[in-house]
């Protein structure tokens, strides 16, 4: 009986082969993060100038927003991207997992040249319709999904 190669990059539908070994890389850059960080240290002074009486339903309302605002901050400092012969994954405030073999469009959108500040985007679409996006900083990893979203491309102009 033959040898069938039983790793998951060899059950994909289209003609890609996903790195040997797992990539990952921050999602977002430091001057993305740096602009996150200092908008929200420079509202909570204004906040504090503003001499806000916190006990009162405004001064609570001012510490929510200021607090949800950390949160996306916090997350935007952590978030990691992967990608690996199975799945493109991204922690964020949830953990978003699209599967290689779901793929069924993929799109790398950036701005070229200000990839500092506006964070590069993988635009990706399953096999159901669902849409997802991944933020990705690495270069690297950027490549290699503009080889992923060619392959898919080539397999959808197949005869």
């Amino acid at each position: 009986m033959p040898h069938q190669d039983e790793s998951p990059a060899s059950k994909l539908p289209y003609p890609y082969q996903a790195p040997a070994l797992a990539m990952n890389g921050q999602a977002f850059g430091p001057v993305f993060k740096g602009l996150a960080w200092f908008i929200l240290m420079g509202l909570l002074v204004w906040f504090w100038r503003l001499g806000i009486d916190w006990p009162t339903r405004q001064g609570a309302l001012s510490a929510v927003v200021w607090a949800m605002m950390a949160f996306i901050v916090w997350h935007i400092q952590r978030s990691r991207i992967l990608l690996d012969a199975s799945a493109i994954e991204q922690t964020w405030m949830w953990q978003r997992r699209v599967t290689l073999r779901e793929l069924a469009f993929v799109k790398v959108m950036r701005v070229r040249g200000l990839e500092f500040l506006i964070a590069p985007r993988i635009y990706v679409r399953n096999l159901g319709g669902t849409f997802s996006f991944f933020y990705c900083h690495d270069r690297t990893m950027l490549d290699e999904f503009s080889r992923l979203a060619q392959a898919l491309k080539l397999h959808e102009q197949r005869p």
